[in-house]
């Protein structure tokens, strides 16, 4: 989104995004969506189904719709394989998926952030690092910091040293 802002700073269109939304979503998730929302002319729309669902409900009213940028990274889960222009699967509805960050680092993904001054959601700041929901996610135990009596806060995302441990702070179904 900022690269087209900051590209196409006179378009005034809505842009169409998809925001599968989970059970339990974090206040200041949806506060930042609103946000971006605002900032950047975006047509919401929320689905709390699977996204394969999500997606045919999408494409059913808005059947112009060719293609859909992608946050993914190739460290994400199930991603290894994709490539950054690839058609969704067989069993899924057809669409391209375009994923211009996936061979990004998580480093990499900061320098631009930081450097662009773009915005981000505030839980980064608060020490997490991968945000599922409330029910399964924590701040980032990679990024603590111990203040002896007065407990421990921790430090912002764009912090952590060991890209490995991106995921630590997302808690395991039992």
């Amino acid at each position: 989104m900022g690269v087209l802002r900051r590209n196409y700073p006179r378009y005034r269109g809505k842009i169409c995004c998809v925001y599968m939304e989970n059970a339990s979503p974090f206040h200041e998730l949806n506060q930042f969506i609103e946000e971006s929302r605002e900032y950047y002319n975006l047509d919401v729309l929320k689905f709390s189904k699977s996204i394969k669902d999500s997606l045919t409900d999408v494409l059913a009213s808005k059947p112009n719709i060719k293609a859909v940028l992608m946050g993914t990274r190739r460290s994400d889960p199930f991603s290894e394989h994709l490539r950054p222009f690839q058609m969704t699967d067989q069993n899924w509805p057809q669409i391209m998926r375009v994923s211009p960050i996936l061979d990004w680092h998580y480093s990499q993904i900061w320098d631009y952030l930081l450097h662009l001054k773009i915005p981000y959601c505030g839980l980064y700041d608060m020490g997490y690092t991968s945000l599922g929901d409330t029910t399964n996610t924590i701040p980032n135990p990679f990024l603590v910091i111990n203040e002896g009596d007065s407990g421990k806060r921790y430090l912002p995302a764009y912090k952590l040293l060991d890209a490995l441990q991106e995921r630590s702070g997302r808690l395991r179904s039992k």
